[in-house]
């Protein structure tokens, strides 16, 4: 592979920019690089072995930097969706009970 401004062969992976960047470009298994000699960022085949696969972290699918990556750790994000769902069932089990819903396959009292 070789730089398309300067046609260099001096190139090493650049950082994807962002979840946008990082959810279209493992889609399309692409991948930034950048130009040792000139500095010029370009967008290329992922260069892998044939028949490797290598496995991907939420964090390296996200494409969060180290930072972001110590913070989002898996048990962190299991816990923080633990938490959303308990969270979420107090207040369902809170709009039943003060009458803010009222769902057709209960029955009603007769006050």
């Amino acid at each position: 592979m070789k730089c398309p401004k300067c046609h260099s062969a001096e190139l090493h992976r650049s950082r994807r920019r962002g979840l946008k960047e990082g959810w279209s470009l493992r889609r399309k298994q692409l991948a930034p690089y950048r130009c040792s000699a000139c500095g010029n960022r370009f967008i290329a085949a992922e260069a892998r072995p044939d028949g490797e696969q290598r496995s991907l972290s939420i964090a390296d699918y996200l494409g969060l930097n180290d930072r972001a990556r110590q913070q989002c750790s898996g048990p962190v994000i299991i816990a923080g969706l633990t938490s959303l769902l308990i969270l979420l069932s107090i207040l369902l089990f809170v709009s039943l009970a003060f009458g803010w819903l009222d769902p057709p396959s209960l029955p009603r009292q007769a006050l």
